[in-house]
Formats: C-alpha cells, structure tokens, sequence
C-alpha cells in the first residue's frame, strides 16, 4: 500500500475485530487544498482507511498466510467530517471467513459521533505458501500496527459469527 491511512493499531482479537486509529493534521498533503471547499478527510479517504484496517484484520485472522484483495464494498455511507485536529477511530468486525474469502463490517468515529459505515467489505484470499513471505507480512504488519512481534504473536483468537 502506498499511503498508509491509519496511524495506529489499537487492539484486535484474530477473527473478530481491530480498532485503529487515524488522526486527521493539516500538513497531510490532500488537505491542503480542501475537499467540496472545505479542509476535511475526503469520502474516499475515510473508506480506504476503513478498508485497510479491515485488510489487516484478514491478515492477522489467518496468521499472515493469505494475501487479501477487496472486492466489494457494499452500502457505505459516509454521515459525518472530519476536520484537521480530530481522530477517527476505525472499528472493523469480522462477519464470516472462509479458506477463500471474507467479509467484515466496518464503522469510523470522530470519538462516540458516527462518522462513516460500511455494511459489508469483501476480500478474495490467496494463500500464501512460501514461510518468507508469511514472515514479510507478519512483518509490514508489525511495522504498521506499532506492534511488536511478541504482541502480534499474543492476539487470541476471537468467534466468528457467520
């Protein structure tokens, strides 16, 4: 991925949930010259954000052996702003996972304000066989979460709910 949109990893459970979180800052380069006139996180922006803490969430449900690629975004609704100097807090939820695709929910908050939903996200899976791989995941993971490696290691796995 190119532009990291979330800044942080906050917690996760392996096949239930992930929270992260997004601080919006003027000196991001797409806010400088304002979205429909004004200086807030663009629609699209906040999805992709939401789409890759999801994307992570299939990769640390499946212990980094698949590659997850999004095929659906299905009813997102974007119901709020964000202006420079707030954080979003990105909630995804694991709603079933199969040995060749996901499908997880996604919500964003501008602290308990709702700020964008999305009902339904699909990813295809590829599973990943070659072990230096997995380990580079696992790795790009650590390097984006924040995390350690022990603590990666450490996530319990939750229930999925079909």
């Amino acid at each position: 991925m190119r532009f990291l949109l979330y800044d942080r990893v906050l917690e996760a459970t392996k096949g239930e949930s992930m929270v992260a979180v997004k601080h919006v800052s003027l000196t991001e380069d797409h806010l400088a010259a304002g979205y429909a006139g004004r200086r807030v996180l663009s629609g699209s922006l906040l999805l992709e954000s939401m789409a890759q803490v999801a994307g992570w969430l299939v990769h640390l449900s499946t212990d980094f052996t698949v590659s997850a690629f999004l095929c659906i975004i299905d009813r997102a609704e974007i119901v709020g702003e964000l202006p420079p100097g707030r954080a979003m807090r990105v909630e995804a939820h694991m709603l079933s996972l199969s040995k060749r695709w996901a499908q997880l929910s996604c919500d964003a908050y501008d602290e308990a304000t709702p700020v964008a939903r999305i009902a339904r996200l699909n990813y295809v899976l590829q599973d990943i066989h070659d072990p230096a791989e997995v380990a580079a995941e696992e790795n790009r993971f650590r390097y984006y979460s924040g995390w350690p490696l022990d603590r990666i290691r450490a996530v319990q796995t939750g229930t999925v709910t079909p």
